[in-house]
């Protein structure tokens, strides 16, 4: 079974589309959150989502659109989180937003007889736990997986991809698939195949997506940052 898992698209369908094409037919999505905020096409995000029936949860900034508040991004990019969160609040239809509040918070999905639970940071802190990165010890990722019955858990948050197996678990975070800060800009995914899980990256049309950003309702200042992160991935 193909299984394709992704996270933090952050309306970027421009790389979705690439990372489709490069994977291919799949037999299911698994969405670690945040579909929407800072990228000019959170519809598009969302509209595949669910088309597709992803198995997803809610991010952060999910959750910020579609509730209000504070979507709490890391402090460097905070200005642009919220520079942006009522734009793409109205850039979704009711049917959009609607589908965004209905996401869980975590969820456990079975298929090839395996399970695999998902949260977008962690069990304690489901919307805002930043400590799950690549160099997140053992104790905070078995920690972070507590009471979670599952063989296969995925993360997302960070925008920072690993691959780890602890004990009878694997730990996974796709990384960013529309918004990498790993200094690699190329979108990020992992595929779940014959029981094993890899990670990916594909490159994807940047130009056609910063030629999209020139469109948002941004300062010049705030759209030259927002350019940086896709060029430069940090």
């Amino acid at each position: 079974m193909r299984i394709l898992i992704l996270s933090d698209l952050h309306g970027n369908t421009w790389a979705l589309q690439a990372i489709l094409q490069a994977v291919g037919p799949v037999e299911a999505v698994l969405f670690a959150g945040d579909a929407v905020n800072y990228g000019p096409s959170p519809r598009g995000v969302v509209a595949w989502l669910r088309r597709v029936g992803a198995v997803a949860v809610r991010g952060n900034h999910d959750h910020a659109v579609a509730f209000g508040g504070d979507p709490k991004a890391a402090p460097r990019k905070a200005p642009l989180a919220k520079a942006l969160l009522e734009w793409t609040r109205q850039a979704l239809r009711p049917e959009d937003l609607a589908y965004l509040r209905s996401l869980p918070l975590y969820a456990v999905w079975a298929a090839d007889h395996t399970r695999f639970a998902l949260v977008h940071g962690s069990l304690q802190d489901p919307l805002y736990d930043y400590r799950l990165d690549p160099q997140a010890g053992e104790e905070v990722l078995l920690e972070a997986a507590e009471s979670l019955r599952a063989e296969v858990v995925v993360f997302g948050h960070t925008h920072l991809p690993f691959v780890r197996r602890i004990g009878g678990k694997l730990f996974v975070n796709p990384g960013s698939a529309g918004q990498p800060l790993d200094g690699d800009p190329r979108a990020s995914l992992a595929l779940y195949e014959g029981g094993e899980v890899r990670l990916y990256r594909v490159g994807y049309d940047l130009g056609g997506l910063l030629e999209a950003v020139k469109s948002l309702p941004l300062e010049a200042y705030l759209k030259e940052a927002l350019n940086l992160l896709y060029e430069r991935a940090r």
